[in-house]
């Protein structure tokens, strides 16, 4: 058993991940939360003592493209200076913290420069490793912005031309439970399918929008490094679709309908 903190543990991927390390791998699991309240913010907690913590999670922040270009200060203040603090009050532990696909292309939008800022910051410390989620979903998203959320619930308005990298959030829980178990990986290491998908083809019948500013125009994980510990994606989009919609969903790995 490790004492574990995991922060935003009641966001999309953590509360799904709190109940996994705590129920299914009996793990102690310290929480924080903004939601919980202020005295929860990482710019201004208390955080444990780094004696009684065996590794942290980071999963607090601040994501969505189109609100950074609104209010990119404000992912400055939460992604990287918040993460600092943390990063300074547990500098002999190990972090696994979440990173971005976004990452890759840092000067499209301010959430995508926070999160390669992330990744610069994260190599000043001894045992750190940045996990790049791509396009994340599932039937129990909580969050009604989400994409995947909308199109089940019929409220999407519109798709666009870009290619994005779906992976399940089960998927990405079994990814971080395998990370938790290989002490000796660090660095940066992509966590997605390696089969994107164009986000037209999963709704046909919605207008295209073409002028999306600050998006990515395609996402693909590399999955070498997380297939070489032993990782492989259980969950693909197609299963989640009606079969109308699995007939017009190419995947460019293969050329072939999934």
């Amino acid at each position: 058993m490790m004492n574990i903190l995991l922060t935003g543990s009641s966001g999309f991927i953590g509360r799904e991940l709190l109940r996994r390390l705590s129920v299914k791998l009996g793990h102690n699991v310290n929480t924080l939360d903004i939601a919980n309240g202020v005295e929860q913010d990482l710019m201004y907690c208390q955080f444990p003592k780094e004696s009684k913590i065996d590794l942290v999670i980071h999963l607090a922040g601040k994501s969505g493209v189109r609100e950074s270009i609104k209010d990119p200060s404000s992912y400055w203040l939460n992604n990287i200076e918040a993460s600092r603090r943390l990063f300074d009050n547990y500098p002999n532990t190990r972090i696994l913290y979440a990173s971005s696909s976004s990452a890759y292309e840092p000067d499209l939008n301010p959430y995508a420069a926070s999160k390669y800022c992330l990744e610069e910051l994260a190599e000043r410390y001894p045992d750190t490793l940045g996990m790049r989620f791509h396009t994340v979903y599932s039937d129990n998203c909580p969050r009604e912005n989400m994409f995947w959320k909308k199109l089940r619930n019929g409220t999407l308005e519109y798709t666009t031309k870009h290619y994005r990298d779906f992976v399940h959030l089960q998927d990405v829980l079994d990814a971080i439970e395998i990370l938790i178990a290989k002490p000796l990986v660090n660095g940066i290491i992509d966590i997605g399918t390696g089969s994107p998908v164009r986000i037209q083809d999963l709704a046909p019948e919605l207008p295209v929008r073409l002028n999306t500013p600050g998006e990515r125009e395609y996402t693909c994980a590399n999955t070498e490094k997380i297939k070489g510990l032993g990782w492989k994606p259980k969950y693909f989009i197609e299963n989640f679709l009606t079969k109308e919609d699995k007939g017009n969903i190419i995947s460019i790995t293969n050329g072939e309908p999934l």
